[in-house]
């Protein structure tokens, strides 16, 4: 659908606008009738990973430690540093909390310049400011896993993990009453490494990063539905149900990598529809 240099990840708006992220900047797509396009929002350059919208802000991860941030209704629209991290190898997964007032991040799984410091850590975001950033805490310290992506549900967070010997993992931890994370459980163990998922109404989506899939799993960890290996590329990153008014909810986004740090080949750097073409 666009070419997207090391397409990362992606997040529907309410309204249905279209976010993604790549290893360049992070874009939102637009359509004029059956053509879609990419307008740049990023001021700079970054490798831009997990992506997160809370009181009409989009905020983005980029690899180099910094939080990027910029209000959805300014005309042209823009995210900028907003944030450093403090400790982080590699700021990946992002979500927010329901009151828009906390962001969770992951840092993992590997990071190409310093050691895996994996955990998810939590950002509290100013009551009156939505661009600033208070402080940063470690909210769940995940040695000797390497975490990847992650989602909210209720007061639920999911993440995507690996532990040897297991290759993948989907997890679930409780928020509780107090902000605290509760006891992660393990929820599906997965065939292939994954890397980041969407919540469908009835289950997940996840990608298998190395092999090229996307696999459905039910709220119990089952899996129910998937592709075969190798339909899409090497670097399967995120997948997403689409939504009006941009796409109909039987469209699938799927964001394809393809090869770490290679910006320019047919082999990913791209942002694919899957669509039906009839009832079956």
């Amino acid at each position: 659908m666009l070419t997207i240099p090391d397409a990362e990840n992606m997040i529907f708006s309410a309204e249905g606008r279209l976010f993604v992220s790549g290893g360049q900047s992070v874009i939102e797509v637009l359509k004029n009738n059956d053509d879609f396009a990419a307008r740049t929002l990023s001021s700079g350059v970054c490798n831009f990973t997990g992506l997160a919208i809370a009181r009409n802000t989009l905020y983005a991860n980029c690899g180099d430690g910094t939080l990027w941030a910029g209000a959805m209704n300014k005309s042209p629209m823009t995210i900028s540093p907003v944030f450093n991290y403090e400790g982080m190898a590699l700021p990946n997964g992002l979500t927010s909390s329901a009151d828009g007032q906390t962001l969770y991040a992951v840092d993992g799984p590997v990071a190409t310049n310093s050691l895996p410091s994996p955990k998810i850590v939590k950002l509290k975001i100013a009551a009156n400011n939505p661009l600033q950033v208070e402080n940063q805490t470690t909210w769940l310290d995940l040695a000797g896993r390497f975490p990847n992506g992650i989602q909210r549900r209720g007061n639920l967070l999911y993440f995507t993990d690996s532990e040897i010997p297991n290759l993948g993992r989907l997890n679930v931890v409780p928020i509780q009453n107090d902000g605290s994370a509760g006891m992660p459980l393990v929820l599906a163990t997965l065939e292939n490494l994954p890397d980041d998922f969407s919540i469908l109404p009835d289950g997940f989506a996840v990608t298998y990063f190395f092999t090229g899939q996307v696999i459905k799993l039910n709220f119990q960890g089952e899996q129910v539905d998937g592709f075969n290996p190798l339909t899409f590329s090497t670097g399967t990153s995120q997948v997403m149900q689409g939504r009006p008014p941009l796409f109909s909810t039987t469209d699938l986004l799927v964001t394809e990598k393809g090869i770490l740090g290679e910006q320019s080949s047919p082999i990913g750097n791209k942002l694919t529809i899957v669509r039906k073409t009839n009832n079956n």
